[in-house]
């Protein structure tokens, strides 16, 4: 959940040190800040925040994401991905909502998920 600056009001419950360096997949929940190197995928079904210094080399799924570092790989997010100033991804994207700062750079493919009410699938 984000405040109206935009900035995580929620606690912090995983938080993935600069110094760390994980191979292979992350499964969770709750608030996640990834500061360090991840080789592989993330299956997260709350908020993911990659920090200025990550770099995260797989596929993210979740429910929101802030990148400020690195990804190189597809993104699915449930609700809002947003590419801060200094943020990049290389791949994919599939989001209901997309904020691109300025100077955040994003190289690949949106698909944008759209909600779909009731009387359109009776249709």
């Amino acid at each position: 959940m984000f405040n109206e600056r935009g900035k995580n009001s929620m606690p912090i419950e995983t938080l993935i040190g600069e110094d760390c360096c994980i191979n292979g997949s992350l499964n969770g929940e709750g608030l996640i800040q990834i500061c360090g190197m991840i080789k592989g995928d993330i299956f997260w079904q709350d908020e993911v925040i990659i920090a200025p210094k990550c770099c995260c080399s797989g596929n993210i799924t979740c429910k929101s994401a802030r990148v400020s570092g690195m990804v190189d790989g597809n993104v699915i997010c449930d609700n809002t991905l947003t590419i801060e100033s200094k943020g990049r991804i290389k791949g994919d994207i599939t989001v209901k909502n997309l904020h691109i700062e300025e100077g955040g750079t994003f190289d690949g493919k949106c698909t944008m998920m759209i909600n779909k009410s009731p009387s359109d699938i009776m249709e």
